[in-house]
């Protein structure tokens, strides 16, 4: 009897433990765990953050139900922004937010190494998207935290703490764990674009687009220099700057080559006549020294196309029947692609956009008076760009063979908005308000005109030769006045792309890393450069492109680490 009753007292011992593990279970699954979401950009190194939550979490949590558990959301495409999402019933969110500046400097984007300084330039504007985005999405909600990045690194102690307590963990930090987190922010990644080794003109673009974010956001991160201003170099390497005074015949500064020829300094324009080298729209004397900061002075907003670069193409029927439309079409890719790469938004104008002017059909008339050699519509379309940038609010164009270099994306104009060619009277690259598009849509028709009346008459009069007939007045009407103004700021990529065949070195890249905004990489300068065929170089234009891009960051890179 008394091992029948101890027989039961086992069973229901056995029984009570049973059910006292199964209750502990069910508490187990049916008490909610808070659920806590880490959300960062990468370059942020919200991984290993997010790893090392998980970690403090599990070390932290006293209870064996309700603990949190922790999820990683680690944006690695800035060029989508996440959707706002429903919060889970109990979830809280934690983000994670960076310096943008430094955020594109640690960032690889796709896992691939990129160059640092084209990263940087490609991706900034898109970085502080997310980061404007995502800051005004968690500020102010109870079930959100925001943790600096900054302050983790430089005041680990006080932020982990404050980040406990949100989690509701009770937790004392030793040193080695303070130590631990240290190790994971990296403190000395902190303010790099700032730094003396950062080229300039990418700090200074960068910093301008920071300029983007909120207030609150700036301020935080204003121990970081907010505005970063530069000034290109004179002359080229192989060129010294000759300084001329007050008594030297009118003269500007020159830039001097060893042959005795000379160019004039950046931001200073060439004149036929003295002082040969001058500032601004007038004929002030160049003054190297002075250049720079006359170039800003003259900068303005851009308010209908802000950070657009616009290109026009037209294909024809010549253009479609000898085969190269393909190689043309991959052309025009490659300079959308580029441009993109450089913070642009690109844009292709064509005939339609010309047509919605009102004074299309004028032009047109005119153009009847024009000798357009053996490619008029070609030449037609040439003339009509003017017009269509007028149309499309005018701003930024360039030929589709033209690509950025010291050039990262401007919400400005140059030169008050009046009309300006940065390659001299060659329209390669162009920028003017939309009143001055349209103005010069006018005025290259008069000039080509008047060059038509030449004897003999010419065969050919294209918008390039009008345009130097503006240039030098040979096509104006009123020799007094000033019809656009003219810069030597885009290279001619004959010398450029004559290196491409031959291993990179200090030498080559000095010509690269000469202050130019872009280059062109025209049929002449290509068959000239590479002596190749006039047929090879539509289909092998695209692919040069690439190469002469990629040599330019190489040498950015090996520049700022001589």
């Amino acid at each position: 009897m008394i091992h029948f009753f101890c027989r039961w007292k086992v069973i229901i011992c056995s029984l009570v433990v049973l059910l006292l593990l199964l209750h502990c279970v069910m508490l187990y699954l049916l008490v909610p765990r808070t659920q806590v979401e880490l959300i960062a950009h990468a370059g942020s190194h919200g991984g290993a953050v997010c790893r090392a939550l998980q970690s403090m979490c599990r070390q932290s949590c006293k209870q064996w139900v309700g603990c949190p558990q922790v999820s990683c959301l680690v944006e690695k495409s800035s060029r989508s922004l996440r959707h706002k999402r429903q919060a889970a019933e109990f979830g809280v969110s934690i983000l994670l937010l960076r310096d943008p500046r430094d955020v594109v400097v640690s960032w690889r984007h796709g896992g691939k190494s990129y160059n640092q300084y084209q990263n940087a330039v490609q991706h900034i504007r898109s970085v502080v998207s997310w980061t404007r985005w995502q800051h005004d999405q968690h500020s102010g909600r109870s079930e959100s935290f925001l943790l600096f990045y900054d302050a983790l690194a430089s005041r680990p102690r006080e932020t982990l703490e404050a980040l406990a307590s949100f989690l509701q963990l009770e937790v004392s930090f030793t040193k080695e764990q303070i130590e631990a987190w240290q190790s994971v922010t990296k403190p000395g990644e902190l303010c790099q674009t700032s730094n003396s080794s950062y080229p300039p003109w990418i700090a200074s673009y960068v910093s301008s687009i920071f300029q983007e974010l909120p207030e609150d956001l700036r301020g935080r991160w204003a121990s970081c220099p907010g505005n970063v201003t530069w000034a290109p170099e004179p002359c080229p390497r192989d060129a010294e700057l000759e300084v001329h005074n007050e008594n030297e015949l009118g003269h500007g500064d020159v830039c001097r080559y060893r042959s005795g020829d000379y160019m004039c300094p950046n931001m200073c324009r060439q004149l036929a006549e003295a002082p040969h080298c001058a500032i601004g729209k007038g004929r002030e004397r160049c003054r190297a020294a002075t250049a720079a900061a006359a170039w800003q002075d003259m900068l303005v907003p851009n308010p209908h196309t802000p950070w657009v670069m616009s290109t026009f193409y037209e294909p024809n029927s010549k253009s479609s029947k000898d085969g190269r439309e393909d190689a043309r079409q991959l052309t025009l890719a490659t300079w959308a692609l580029h441009w993109q790469r450089a913070g642009w938004q690109t844009r292709v104008l064509g005939l339609a956009d010309a047509q919605k002017s009102p004074f299309y059909k004028q032009l047109l008339v005119k153009l009847a008076q024009i000798p357009l050699g053996e490619n008029p519509e070609y030449e037609k379309a040439c003339y009509f760009r003017y017009l269509a940038m007028s149309e499309a609010g005018g701003g930024w164009m360039s030929d589709y063979d033209t690509l950025p270099l010291h050039f990262p994306a401007t919400s400005d104009l140059v030169s008050n908005g009046t009309f300006t060619v940065l390659q001299g009277h060659i329209p390669a690259f162009m920028s003017g308000s939309q009143e001055e598009w349209r103005r010069m849509s006018r005025l290259l028709v008069e000039s080509a005109v008047m060059l038509t009346r030449k004897t003999p008459m010419p065969g050919l009069v294209s918008d390039m030769h009008a345009m130097a007939g503006l240039a030098d007045k040979s096509g104006l009407k009123n020799k007094s006045e000033d019809a656009l103004n003219s810069f030597h700021m885009v290279a001619d990529a004959k010398e450029y792309v004559r290196t491409l065949r031959r291993p990179i070195s200090s030498l080559i890249c000095r010509r690269f890393s000469f202050f130019r905004l872009a280059i062109h990489i025209s049929h002449a300068s290509v068959a000239a450069g590479l002596a190749l065929p006039d047929a090879e170089v539509e289909t092998r234009r695209p692919e040069i492109m690439n190469q002469t891009m990629e040599r330019f960051w190489q040498c950015v890179e090996m520049h700022e680490n001589l």
